[in-house]
């Protein structure tokens, strides 16, 4: 959500045994601190006095030194327990296999951005939600065009952001990111982006981002209806496990929301929007038919031959 090194330094309004949890709980997020060392600090701290909420360890290393196994994975559920986030949603998907070499259908795990943005207004600010005060001149003129093609007053614009992220040390490996955010938004959480994709970029076949983006595509229609879900998006009912919650949620939605920006750089919309890339031999650009074939050097600098870009 934050830059690095730009997150919330204090905790105002809140009981130090509190602030003292997060902050344990925030370390161990962002892997500044083992889930063992994490939990055992938590555990201390509960024998020494603090209120913390649950219990966090129930025996802490003995003689034997050793730590407790899958402290990280029963930390990450204490921490998940009681929050209000929505549970993913699971669909069959086409990666690649890179060990195979060929296509083939795998369930993944996306957030629907319904699920997101019904969340943030449950326990949000209905005012700053829908604030426009960060929109930019063409957000700001399709969001009032969509309010007037929908008839309402208010509509709430939400984005996606999308950018391949290096996820080792070296840089080798990376990942493909679709975050949601709310470009309206002002001040440090002008800033918030919620991802609801994250994918290895070694699994992204040709068909991958198709099969993702259907799913977001029929998701988004009922944040534009304003109707929520009744079944799946391929019509199918819901899976007793990963759908309980959707399957007790019925009706009308307390607002309507559209996307109303799409941002990234150029290799993200090459494989997402299936744009061509700059070493396509066709046509690179979607404004123009100017090909590479067409494009001029002259002492190492490349020289646009302005008559062969024909807006169409």
């Amino acid at each position: 959500m934050f830059q690095r090194g730009a997150g919330p330094t204090e905790y105002e309004g809140c009981d130090p045994e509190v602030a003292f949890q997060d902050e344990v709980e925030d370390m161990f997020a962002e892997n500044l601190v083992s889930g063992s060392r994490a939990s055992i600090l938590l555990g201390k701290a509960q024998k020494a006095g603090l209120k913390l909420a649950g219990k966090f360890i129930k025996k802490l290393p003995g003689k034997s030194k050793k730590w407790k196994k899958n402290a990280a994975r029963d930390m990450r559920r204490r921490i998940r327990k009681h929050d209000h986030w929505p549970d993913p949603y699971w669909l069959d998907c086409r990666v690649w296999n890179r060990v195979k070499q060929k296509e083939e259908t795998k369930k993944i795990c996306i957030l629907l951005p319904s699920d997101v943005l019904e969340t943030l207004w449950t326990y949000g600010l209905k005012p700053v939600l829908l604030g426009e005060g960060n929109y930019d001149k063409l957000t700001k003129g399709h969001h009032t065009w969509m309010k007037q093609q929908l008839n309402v007053s208010e509509l709430l614009g939400f984005g996606f952001h999308g950018d391949g992220v290096p996820c080792n040390y070296d840089r080798t490996e990376s990942v493909m990111l679709t975050s949601i955010n709310l470009p309206g938004l002002t001040g440090r959480n002008g800033r918030l982006r919620i991802p609801l994709v994250i994918l290895p970029d070694h699994c992204f076949s040709d068909n991958t981002f198709d099969d993702i983006y259907e799913v977001l595509a029929w998701d988004m229609r009922s944040l534009l209806s304003g109707v929520r879900h009744e079944a799946r998006h391929d019509n199918t009912p819901w899976h007793k496990e990963h759908d309980k919650k959707r399957s007790k949620m019925h009706g009308q939605r307390d607002f309507r929301a559209c996307l109303v920006q799409v941002r990234s750089d150029w290799e993200w919309l090459t494989k997402c929007y299936h744009f061509p890339g700059h070493s396509s031999k066709n046509e690179f650009c979607w404004m123009c038919s100017c090909k590479r074939s067409k494009v001029e050097e002259v002492d190492g600098y490349v020289i646009w031959n302005r008559n062969c870009c024909t807006y169409m």
